[in-house]
């Protein structure tokens, strides 16, 4: 009888937490402000508009030369990269 409980009890336990665990998985691993930080270290300048999508984030930047340029950067791997490239 207490070796069932204690496999029921066990099996919950694991059940209800592999949902939360599948949760924190897709939760991005790059803020917003990190993303901003990210991107100006690869393209320095002002940044201008920054939106969110579903995984990543797009973010315009206005160069010293006058020249604005769109950075994607990935919210979970945080890989920065020129849009167009």
């Amino acid at each position: 009888m207490f070796r069932t409980l204690f496999i029921l009890l066990t099996l919950t336990l694991i059940l209800t937490t592999v949902p939360q665990i599948s949760v924190a998985a897709e939760k991005a691993q790059v803020n917003r402000e990190q993303a901003v930080a990210l991107a100006q270290q690869y393209f320095p300048g002002k940044v201008v508009k920054v939106r969110a999508e579903q995984k990543s984030y797009r973010i315009r930047v206005l160069q010293a030369d006058g020249r604005v340029v769109t950075v994607l950067v990935d919210g979970q791997s945080g890989r920065v990269k020129k849009d167009g490239n």
